[in-house]
């Protein structure tokens, strides 16, 4: 799983929590502080919006719990 976020954002942190109580393994991306993210995001979804969830080739926007747990589980 990718996780795309931007530093002090409460979704984020709110997304890695997630990630972390189910001991989702994930590789984070920092949009703000890397252009080549923002980008790659970018073409991924077609928005600037965060946190993003990316696996099995599709991508969540700002999905819900359900949703999260829906795409993940």
């Amino acid at each position: 799983v990718t996780l795309y976020v931007v530093p002090d954002c409460p979704l984020c942190a709110h997304a890695r929590e997630w990630l972390t109580d189910r001991k989702i393994i994930y590789v984070e991306r920092d949009v703000k502080q890397n252009f080549g993210a923002l980008r790659a995001m970018y073409e991924l979804t077609q928005q600037r919006l965060v946190p993003v969830f990316e696996a099995k080739g599709e991508a969540l926007v700002r999905p819900t719990d359900k949703q999260l747990t829906d795409f993940l589980l």
